[in-house]
C-alpha cells in the first residue's frame, strides 16, 4: 500500500518525530512502504509561512524538495482528474479546510492511505478515505 502524508505529518517527520503515533511512525519507516508527500502540501506550507502563520526552524523552504527526496519520500503532483473532479469531494460545514480536502482527494483519488492526525478527516471514510494514525 501506498501512504500519503499530511502537511502536519511531513513537517513532524522532518522535525518532531515523537508527535507522531508509533503507527505513522512504523510506516514512514518501513523500507517496503512507499510514503509520498504532495504539492499541495509545499504550497500549503509556502502560503501560511508568507502569511506569517507559520515559522520554520532548521531548514529553508525552499530546500523542502530535497529535503523530502533525501528522506526517501516521494512527491506527487496535483494531476487533472483530481482537480476537475475534486468537486465531488462532499463539502462537510464542520472541516472546509482546501488544502486538506485536496489531500484528501488525492488520497481516494490515488487509492493511498493517509497519515493525518486531523480528527476531521474521519468524515471522509465513508467516500473511500483510509485513514491512518
Amino acid at each position: 500500500m501506498s501512504y500519503l502524508m499530511d502537511t502536519h505529518v511531513l513537517l513532524w517527520f522532518l522535525m518532531s518525530t515523537e508527535k507522531l503515533s508509533d503507527r505513522a511512525l512504523e510506516v514512514l519507516t518501513d523500507a517496503h512502504t512507499d510514503v509520498y508527500v504532495s504539492t499541495v502540501s509545499f504550497w500549503e506550507l509556502s502560503l501560511k509561512h508568507a502569511l506569517g502563520k507559520l515559522s520554520i526552524e532548521g531548514f529553508e523552504l525552499d530546500d523542502l524538495e530535497e529535503i523530502v527526496c533525501e528522506a526517501g519520500v516521494g512527491i506527487i503532483g496535483l494531476n487533472e482528474r483530481e482537480s476537475s473532479s475534486f468537486h465531488r469531494l462532499p463539502l462537510h460545514a464542520a472541516h472546509r479546510d482546501p488544502f486538506d480536502r485536496m489531500l484528501i482527494w488525492q488520497a481516494i483519488k490515488r487509492d493511498m492511505g493517509l497519515l493525518s492526525n486531523d480528527q476531521h478527516f474521519a468524515l471522509y471514510r465513508s467516500y473511500g478515505l483510509r485513514l491512518v494514525w
